[in-house]
């Protein structure tokens, strides 16, 4: 693999559904812990209601933490999804090519045909794998997403997740 031609060069066009897949990956899906803490302190504050007693102070608590649980189920499903479908219409994500290729030591990112930025492996913090997509985050807080359908073979994918996987 030389410095001249890339191993690997892929051009593609987001469409809604792996936008949102990445979006999910970026912002719910980094660490499986962190994404059900909040739930569950809202969990917690409900059982605390109900171990009080619904008589006293327990129905406060219990209001409390339903209220959270509520809240975060409208942020979570309903909320944040439409937002985003919302300004992915709105800024016409989809319509803009993007790409990147591999080089042995760094790679390239495409931005309407053009080269946007350049960065080094050792400069990636995550690479997770979704359903439609994969998310890179660098340690610039750059998040490239890369959908699945745009490898022309499995040999190429391959070399796509061997290059980021650490």
């Amino acid at each position: 693999m030389s410095d001249n031609t890339p191993a690997l060069a892929i051009r593609y066009y987001l469409n809604l559904e792996e936008s949102q897949d990445g979006f999910k990956l970026a912002t719910f899906g980094k660490k499986q812990f962190t994404r059900f803490l909040t739930p569950l302190v809202s969990l917690a504050i409900l059982l605390w209601g109900f171990y009080l007693g619904m008589n006293g102070v327990g129905r406060y608590y219990i209001a409390l933490g339903s209220f959270f649980l509520v809240l975060q189920a409208v942020m979570r499903y309903w909320f944040l999804p439409m937002m985003f479908k919302r300004q992915f219409i709105k800024y016409q994500f989809g319509k803009s090519e993007q790409g990147i290729e591999l080089f042995q030591d760094y790679a390239e990112l495409f931005s309407s045909g053009r080269p946007k930025q350049k960065f080094n492996y050792s400069e990636v913090q995550s690479f997770v794998v979704g359903k439609l997509t994969y998310m890179i985050e660098l340690k610039n807080r750059t998040v490239v997403i890369v959908p699945k359908r745009a490898f022309a073979s499995t040999t190429d994918q391959t070399v796509f997740e061997n290059t980021f996987k650490k």
